[in-house]
């Protein structure tokens, strides 16, 4: 054991060398603009509540209400009694926003994509993800057992290129046939970098090379696209997709994933994925939340249009003062400074300021691509953001943080 445990603080200790050691926060107070962290106030721009649901009034009460019915926890897993009328109506209501057939909740958005591919994509198979993907779709991709490849960000270039080797290899002459099918699959936004990928590009490469598309719109859903359907709602790519996967525990306030499809898969699904069959059920309160924030988002437009609008003003306003803020197109915007100790350095700087962005380091991102990611809320005020910008300037004139990269 003592050798085991020498090893891990090797690699602790080099963590904290490469200035990319990590400690939890402590969070004491509700996810709203203004969060009590560590003792200390703080205006944050760190969450994925972009909506500003999770502490709503009305969703709280639902919640309490919930609670008062049900209980908290389910007691067992959905298919032997924690499957209550409350999932089959969300359910309901993700696949009418989807405008798929039907779909299926999960205890997480990382559980629905591990049971995505796990369930569907075979040891003969070949999975195609985008190299920033999420950690969930990567590690789905592995466990699959599938032969997985992995593309450069946004390279549909080289994708088809690989998807042709791919259809060469299983069509060579003086070979038997492989029964071999090939999966697509992709963030639509991408959480670290906030830009978007091309849907239609991608559906007319799996039609092509007959591929199934794969989606993971956790940070799209509520967001993009008419009602918040997502992106591919947004760029009118719905009837290419063969499972979209999504999350609750963003833009709708509360935790857990779901995946939307035909009703074959979905029926698959309950009969043999193993993420939704050995677990216990999500809590119906947590369940009623999310159809409340739901039903919010629908009736409230302004949400989405609020967040959307707050990005693009801040994205301008940053750049302008000479932040490289990449390709992002949605309320997730990077602040890309480089190096770790970079990023360290700033978010300390903005804390002093009262501003609480953490740094993002390596493994999350690639080596010196260390960054501020800044994620918006329809929550926040003019006000807010004007002391954002305000510290954001301060921070670019402050040569502590100009020396760093």
């Amino acid at each position: 054991m003592q050798l085991w445990l020498d090893d891990l603080q090797a690699d602790l200790q080099a963590r904290k060398r490469d200035h990319n050691w990590r400690t939890l926060p402590d969070v004491a107070s509700r996810c709203c603009p203004e969060m009590v962290i560590r003792g200390q106030s703080y205006l944050q721009f760190c969450t994925n509540n972009y909506l500003g649901l999770a502490a709503d009034p009305r969703v709280i009460d639902a919640a309490r209400t919930a609670l008062d019915q049900w209980g908290f926890g389910a007691g067992t897993s959905r298919l032997v009694a924690g499957n209550t009328t409350p999932h089959a109506q969300l359910e309901a209501s993700l696949a009418r926003l989807k405008k798929q057939p039907a779909a299926a909740i999960f205890s997480s958005g990382y559980a629905a994509n591990l049971a995505a591919l796990k369930t569907f994509a075979a040891p003969a198979d070949a999975v195609f993800s985008d190299k920033l993907n999420h950690a969930s779709l990567l590690d789905a991709a592995a466990a699959s057992g599938a032969d997985h490849h992995s593309f450069p960000h946004l390279d549909y270039a080289r994708l088809e290129a690989r998807l042709r080797r791919t259809d060469e290899k299983s069509t060579r002459p003086g070979q038997s046939a492989v029964n071999r099918r090939c999966w697509i699959v992709t963030d639509t936004v991408f959480s670290m970098d906030g830009d978007i990928c091309n849907l239609p590009q991608l559906s007319s490469l799996a039609h092509h090379h007959n591929a199934l598309l794969i989606i993971d719109e956790a940070h799209a859903t509520g967001v993009l696209g008419p009602d918040g359907a997502g992106v591919a709602a947004l760029q009118n790519a719905q009837a290419g997709i063969a499972l979209s996967i999504g999350t609750l525990s963003k833009a709708f306030g509360s935790v857990g994933g779901f995946i939307a499809g035909p009703q074959a898969a979905i029926d698959s699904l309950i009969n043999r994925g193993r993420n939704l069959i050995y677990t216990t059920a999500l809590p119906t309160v947590c369940i009623t939340a999310a159809q409340t924030a739901l039903d919010i988002s629908l009736s409230e437009p302004w949400r989405r249009n609020r967040v959307c609008t707050l990005a693009d003003q801040l994205r301008k306003e940053l750049q302008q003062l000479g932040y490289h803020c990449g390709q992002s197109t949605t309320p997730i915007i990077p602040v890309i400074l480089g190096s770790s100790q970079a990023a360290l350095a700033a978010s300390r700087k903005l804390a002093e300021m009262g501003i609480w962005v953490p740094a993002i380091r390596p493994p999350t991102v690639k080596p010196q691509t260390a960054r501020l990611r800044i994620s918006l809320m329809a929550s926040h005020t003019d006000e807010h953001m004007a002391r954002l910008v305000a510290a954001m300037k301060a921070l670019r004139q402050s040569h502590d943080i100009n020396t760093c990269y």
